[in-house]
């Protein structure tokens, strides 16, 4: 049996404010820049393969990022609550993490010219040999 009286009864709680957490978008944001070079790296030494290594984290961080983003879609006065020295680590953050998305951007392009390149190479390779054998009338050279 419930011990509280009828006037007693369990009012909802007013939401809470939702608020911008910073610290965690720096640390998400560098930590997504970090990838991101690492990438960078496979990608100059051509190793592309351990590239799928890091994919898991990238979504996390992409994902975690996007809430915080479309939470100040919601409530952009958020932005306004942000101490100035928070804001100004979060455009150096972000600055680093453009320059490094555009040079992995720019590996990436690197990558798939050269992959395509070897593909071409491998294509005319295969015509070439397969076009000048001849072969008797037994399936013989």
């Amino acid at each position: 049996m419930s011990t509280m009286t009828h006037h007693e009864s369990a009012k909802p709680m007013p939401p809470a404010e939702p608020t911008v957490k910073v610290k965690d978008v720096i640390t998400l944001t560098a930590r997504l820049a970090q990838l991101l070079a690492e990438e960078v790296d496979l990608l100059s030494e051509m190793k592309v393969a351990k590239i799928e290594a890091l994919q898991q984290e990238k979504l996390f961080l992409v994902s975690a990022l996007d809430a915080q983003r479309r939470l100040i879609d919601k409530h952009p006065h958020l932005v306004e609550t942000i101490p100035s020295q928070d804001k100004k680590d979060l455009q150096e953050v972000v600055s680093v993490f453009n320059d490094i998305l555009e040079e992995n951007h720019r590996k990436l392009l690197l990558a798939k010219q050269v992959n395509h390149k070897i593909v071409e190479a491998i294509t005319h390779v295969v015509k070439e040999n397969t076009a000048n054998k001849s072969y008797d009338g037994k399936g013989m050279e």
